[in-house]
């Protein structure tokens, strides 16, 4: 095996433990904290992970995707929860990354990371899930109050823990 390959090689290695320590992160924070994870009021702590891929590479998009579908099958929202709640975490982390691709890295846009991810969340789980498929409300008020919750663990991960895992990454290159 020649020196580059064996190089892609570890760096496959590398890409695909991270996708999988991602997904397993995010779905023990949600397992571990259910009452807070689900429904109409959740501020769901795993979603401090969310904004990674904005600085970390497309493993962490598969990741964090594998893990809401993985923490979804408990769901109280069944099959709908694990269709939706997953095809809304892969569409803002792949809103990330490529912002991320696109822009750079840039302090600002990391209030806007936090900002699309908490209206995707309010639009998906609050407006289509909870409003209109489970029937839970009013869809414009779960939108409203689904984006709000959602800011805190966005913001938190926005602006903490994306500035120090850019930090490191950045030794490691």
């Amino acid at each position: 095996m020649s020196p580059s390959a064996a190089y892609s090689s570890s760096k496959l290695s590398l890409r695909v433990v991270t996708a999988l320590v991602l997904a397993v992160t995010y779905a023990v924070l949600v397992l571990l904290l259910p009452g807070i994870s689900y429904g109409p009021i959740q501020v769901r702590v795993a979603d401090i992970l969310s904004p990674l891929p904005y600085v970390m590479g497309l493993e962490s998009v598969l990741g964090l995707t594998l893990g809401t579908l993985i923490s979804n099958v408990l769901s109280p929202y069944g099959v709908w929860d694990i269709a939706i709640g997953t095809l809304c975490t892969f569409t803002y982390t792949l809103i990330d990354w490529v912002l991320g691709r696109v822009l750079g890295y840039r302090r600002w846009t990391l209030a806007v990371v936090a900002i699309v991810n908490s209206v995707t969340v309010g639009l998906y789980i609050g407006a289509l899930l909870i409003g209109v498929i489970a029937e839970g409300g009013d869809p414009a008020y779960l939108f409203i109050l689904l984006t709000g919750e959602s800011l805190i663990p966005m913001s938190i991960g926005s602006f903490l823990l994306v500035p120090t895992v850019r930090r490191h990454l950045k030794r490691f290159s």
